[in-house]
């Protein structure tokens, strides 16, 4: 609950410090008062955005600080504290404060920490509901009904959400699986024959680097044939054959060599020369047989030149498709291999898998269906509650309704968005709860479902802030005995201008202007005995002096102890 509120130099506000307690808490006092800047206070708290204007003139900035004891909920609001780096163990007792300064800073701390805005909205809305003429805020969220219905329906259709989860998270996780494998049945099969076809080709083609090499190799020897062949006949002719005008190169050395061998004898310094001569005529009669082979080996079969291009072609397609190089599209095989392997002893997982998620999805369409009747047979009883309560709210045609709307995907929830309806007259159509226009039938609309949820409500601060506008009367009496009832298992704080609410109320607080020298502050004083009585005076004609208000006041004070 919030048990403490502080505010300094904010709107008309120099310095103020409020106490809350248990029970039904009402604030009163004159229009333009203040009480709006209390609301305003709090919704800060609670995450909406501040202005500089809320800053007190002449000041350089406007602190806001809330105090917060929390038995209720602990846990969950733990859970929130773990996310912002705050020990869970702080959840009973939370202080909230933010602090918006003139050149635009604004910092907001939780237990002393300083935390981003959305964790203060975040957290807030597990800590106050608050409710005006015009905000709707959780119950008429349409994401929150389908909550609070299943909340209202209890510990069995508790129990069927556990186990539709379950079956749940089972299914998605063969879903996973499956996605794990990452294609279908019909795309394994046709990833399947591409690798089959592509490993075919690539071991049909029968790619060898040192091929590769020879045919290019080939190709030049061919593109250049005629001048090889005679290139090889010259030589081989100047070394053995010579001509009619010249000897043959081999024919001279012979001749230079024997002429040579003859002086030795007259020139020992012959005999290195002589030697040499031998070993070059041997060699350059080696080299002429082995020209003759050579040119004779220069004859071709004249398809050859076709089918050298050809296998260098299938080369360069093989290229195009599988890699820049021979080692290239060597890998390319390898890896295909291995992920034909891996699809092969994937593709009897994947079917086992998929056996295993057509079971499950037709388990968790027959949980979901479970969950689904439970929702509306609490549905029907919910409807019934809060037409009763709306009766006893001066709402006798009032008609109340949950509607259902099946969505074809499950979700973590089950297969079911409702919606909560609403018509307050007899004919009238019923329509969802955000498009009610009147703010007395919002605020009867309120403090049923509150009045019917109150047990299974887990936010122990409800605020609100003059929902009271625009009835009267009897109907405003018994807006403050289900209010009053209200606060029995809830904190609630209501800003009001009805006696009959306010003398319900089990602390009174007095929102009034005062003038200090030439500035007007807010001042806010708890009401207690004859001070009590004369606001209540006030609140019912205007006069807190006329005696007849004055025990009216008291009246109502005595009828609502009594009834307490």
């Amino acid at each position: 609950m919030l048990s403490y509120l502080h505010l300094r130099d904010f709107a008309l506000i120099d310095e103020l410090n409020l106490e809350f307690f248990d029970g039904l808490n009402v604030l009163t006092g004159e229009t333009g008062a203040g009480k709006s800047i209390l609301i305003g206070a709090i919704n800060l708290i609670l995450g909406e955005r501040s202005s500089i204007e809320q800053i007190r003139a002449g000041a350089d900035q406007a602190i806001v600080e809330a105090i917060f004891h929390c038995s209720a909920g602990a846990e969950q609001i733990g859970t929130q504290l773990e996310q912002y780096g705050l020990p869970p163990a702080q959840a009973e007792e939370i202080v909230i404060s933010r602090e918006i300064w003139q050149k635009g800073r604004n910092i907001c701390r939780i237990n002393g920490r300083i935390v981003p805005l959305t964790a203060l909205k975040e957290l807030g809305s597990l800590l106050v509901d608050l409710h005006g003429q015009h905000s709707h805020q959780s119950l008429l969220k349409t994401e929150q009904q389908l909550f609070m219905l299943d909340e209202f329906a209890g510990p069995v259709l508790t129990e069927q959400k556990i186990s539709y989860l379950h079956e749940f998270n089972n299914l998605q996780q063969v879903r996973q699986k499956l996605k794990d494998l990452g294609i279908s049945e019909a795309q394994r099969e046709r990833a399947l024959d591409l690798l089959r076809f592509q490993l075919d080709e690539i071991n049909a083609a029968a790619l060898d680097e040192a091929e590769e090499e020879n045919l290019t190799q080939r190709l030049l020897v061919l593109d250049h044939m005629e001048r090889l062949i005679n290139m090889a006949n010259r030589a081989y002719g100047e070394i053995y054959e010579g001509s009619d005008q010249i000897e043959s190169l081999l024919d001279r050395l012979n001749r230079i060599k024997t002429e040579i061998t003859f002086l030795e004898g007259i020139d020992t310094k012959l005999v290195p020369f002589s030697s040499v001569l031998k070993e070059v005529t041997t060699h350059l009669n080696e080299l002429g047989h082995d020209l003759y082979a050579y040119r004779e080996n220069l004859n071709f079969f004249p398809e050859e030149r076709s089918e050298v291009e050809n296998r260098l072609d299938l080369y360069r397609r093989m290229k195009k498709k599988y890699g820049s190089t021979v080692a290239d599209i060597h890998n390319f095989a390898k890896n295909c291999r291995d992920e034909l392997v891996f699809l092969e002893n994937s593709a009897e997982e994947a079917l086992n898998l998929e056996k295993e998620q057509s079971i499950r999805e037709r388990s968790l369409g027959e949980q979901a269906e479970k969950l689904t009747s439970l929702r509306k047979r609490a549905a029907s009883l919910l409807e019934q509650g809060i037409t009763s309560a709306l009766k006893e709210l001066g709402m006798p045609d009032a008609r109340f309704t949950v509607s259902f709307i099946g969505q074809d995907k499950p979700t973590r929830i089950g297969k079911d968005e409702v919606e909560f309806l609403f018509s307050a007259n007899r004919g009238e159509p019923v329509k969802p709860l955000a498009r009610i226009i009147s703010a007395g039938e919002i605020s009867r609309v309120m403090l049923a479902l509150k009045s019917i949820l109150a047990a299974q409500d887990r936010i122990s601060t409800m605020i609100f802030d003059e929902i009271d506008s625009g009835i009267g009367g009897e109907t405003v009496q018994k807006v403050g005995e289900k209010m009053a009832r209200l606060s029995v298992n809830h904190q609630v704080i209501c800003v009001t201008h009805s006696s009959q609410i306010a003398s319900a109320a089990d602390h009174h607080y007095f929102v009034f202007k005062e003038i200090e020298g030439e500035r007007t502050y807010t001042r806010v004083r708890y009401l207690e005995g004859e001070s009590r009585i004369t606001e209540i005076a006030r609140l019912l004609d205007g006069s807190s002096d006329d005696i007849i208000s004055r025990q009216h006041a008291a009246g109502l004070l005595l009828k609502n102890r009594c009834r307490g």
